[in-house]
């Protein structure tokens, strides 16, 4: 396989666990206002105290929505890992390895199309890293050889 491809497929696993430790961890990805509600008498007016409390809460993604959330959100490090094992790891033609990174490439967009209203956004520079390393061992198979003068 080519050095370029690899190295490509490498950097797009790294920024799909990127991706992933950011959406999974970062502690104000939901941010939220609560207060204190204040008494009232049967005419509505203010019993006791008429001081609000107001306390700003931020939380990560997996706090505010449990840790079922993992699972989805590392899909994409999945499908980069992948890629990435299918050209360390092919030994056959090159021409069979393109269409196994072609719908691993095809998965990741998926993914970040389906999830583009939420954290899909977050996985798009490891899926046009992808789609650059499958297009790069495309378009190296489809070279013609020249033997070496």
């Amino acid at each position: 396989m080519g050095r370029a491809t690899t190295v490509l497929a490498s950097a797009a696993h790294l920024l799909a666990w990127a991706a992933f430790l950011w959406t999974a961890f970062w502690p104000f990805a939901y941010q939220g206002v609560s207060a204190t509600p204040v008494q009232v008498d049967e005419m509505g007016n203010p019993v006791g105290s008429v001081e609000r409390e107001v306390v700003r809460h931020s939380a990560s993604f997996v706090e505010a929505n449990g840790a079922w959330v993992l699972a989805p959100l590392f899909i994409p490090v999945v499908l980069t890992g992948l890629a990435l094992l299918v050209l360390a790891t092919w030994r056959g033609r090159t021409g069979g390895i393109i269409p196994v990174l072609w719908v691993l490439t095809a998965g990741q967009l998926a993914f970040c199309l389906l999830a583009s209203l939420s954290v899909g956004v977050f996985y798009v520079p490891a899926a046009l890293v992808l789609i650059v390393a499958s297009a790069t061992l495309t378009s190296r198979h489809r070279l013609p050889r020249v033997p070496p003068e």
